[in-house]
């Protein structure tokens, strides 16, 4: 039994929900509407992680470097359980099933390929662990600060580009946030005009990010749709 409280944008989206399934669920049965949410989110999330389809294509060739192939990765994370694989001396194996990384049983230093019987799932604290053992604590702490010292770099460039961007014409401006919500609407079902309008809605709020706009255009549209279907009892009731 889980039971939670909704605020006024998530209810909308429920709602919005409710009504897009009105035909395979005609009773708006929550339960089973959370259910079908639930199982559209995973699936998008499965294939961001481990690239999860329904039509997986075979790896041709060996992987170089650090890049690890969709096939591989699919085959890892479906033989390791989704699950960090260390086990300790006494062989408690680590429970933690988020933050996992594909980690290299024999090292890309030392010639270890992307392949499935190299590879293995580790939380990122035991993929941290299993470095410092083999590169030692001082070289692990020099590559974190090489990778936070990037991650300045590429902030600050951001931030450069995003002056410039400051002076562009307003309406170059409006049109590329648009076009950023517009195709994460119609994956979620909307029609192309329904999708253009939760676009517009979203010109009031320019500075949000992209998750909140597509949150922000489906409460307005949810709330849209609601008027016109009351409207519309009024005027046949």
């Amino acid at each position: 039994d889980v039971r939670f409280t909704l605020d006024q944008s998530a209810h909308d989206l429920l709602r919005y929900a409710q009504a897009l399934l009105g035909h395979a669920v005609p009773s708006g049965d929550i339960a089973e509407v959370v259910k079908r949410g639930l199982a559209t989110l995973v699936e998008q999330l499965e294939r961001r992680v481990f690239a999860a389809s329904a039509r997986p294509r075979s790896q041709r060739g060996a992987a170089k470097g650090r890049h690890v192939p969709a096939e591989v990765r699919r085959t890892v994370w479906r033989r390791d359980g989704g699950r960090c694989t260390f086990t300790s001396a006494a062989g408690q194996r680590c429970p933690a099933c988020t933050r996992l990384e594909f980690d290299h049983a024999e090292s890309i230093a030392s010639g270890g390929e992307a392949t499935i019987e190299n590879l293995r799932l580790r939380c990122r604290a035991h993929n941290q662990y299993t470095a410092e053992r083999e590169f030692g604590a001082g070289f692990m702490e020099g590559k974190r600060q090489e990778s936070r010292a990037r991650t300045a770099e590429r902030k600050a460039t951001r931030e450069q580009t995003g002056t410039h961007i400051e002076h562009a014409p307003a309406h170059v401006d409006q049109r590329a946030r648009r076009d950023e919500v517009i195709p994460w609407l119609r994956q979620l079902g909307l029609r192309v005009d329904e999708a253009k309008r939760g676009a517009v809605m979203c010109d009031a709020m320019p500075d949000a990010s992209l998750e909140d706009r597509v949150r922000f255009a489906l409460s307005g549209l949810a709330r849209e749709r609601f008027r016109r279907a009351t409207h519309l009892r009024s005027a046949t009731g």
